[in-house]
């Protein structure tokens, strides 16, 4: 083999390569980003580019960071819904926090803000002396979406492991082959 060969094998399994696949994506919402509602909505739902591994962590927040009270979250293939049930609120922005595992076991992290353009319900005085619930952290590999994707792909890292063992795998066979031309002949 010679070294042109080679280093044309070497080229054609790089442009050839099949990147790994892509973290779940958020593709839309109900309600959608930026929307502006008069009345808050009775569910939030999430449609995703793939199904869920593991059952989704959603909350709603007020634009005092005063959670809602979310139901459970059901899944339909690719659509997750969660009933909300706020008894009061505010008019202003209120963000739907979104924490789901894929089907690569990666955690992607999300947020999507709508606004209510007018208050809703009665406080309740049980609601003003509840604390704020603290996000747990959680082992995993985590990746954070700016705002409503993450950016998924192959790591360079792995990339760049790859194409050295395929340089060191063409650096040997070179070696080789010259080693081989330099025998006498008997």
């Amino acid at each position: 083999m010679t070294l042109r060969t080679l280093l044309l094998v070497v080229a054609l399994l790089l442009a050839t390569a099949v990147p790994a696949s892509a973290h779940v994506r958020l593709l839309a919402s109900n309600p959608e980003p930026g929307q502006a509602l008069d009345t808050p909505p009775s569910s939030v739902q999430l449609t995703f580019d793939e199904p869920l591994k593991a059952p989704p962590t959603i909350t709603v927040t007020d634009p005092n960071g005063t959670p809602w009270l979310m139901g459970r979250p059901t899944q339909d293939n690719k659509i997750v819904t969660v009933p909300a049930d706020s008894p009061y609120g505010p008019a202003g922005k209120y963000t739907i926090n979104y924490r789901v595992t894929g089907q690569d076991g990666h955690i992607v992290i999300g947020d999507i803000a709508f606004d209510i353009t007018k208050s809703f319900g009665q406080p309740l005085a049980v609601q003003q002396e509840q604390p704020r619930p603290q996000p747990q952290p959680q082992q995993g590999h985590e990746h954070t979406a700016a705002s409503t994707q993450d950016e998924g792909g192959v790591p360079v890292g792995l990339w760049i492991f790859g194409i050295a063992v395929l340089l060191g795998i063409a650096l040997a066979l070179v070696i080789r082959q010259r080693r081989k031309g330099d025998k006498p002949a008997l």
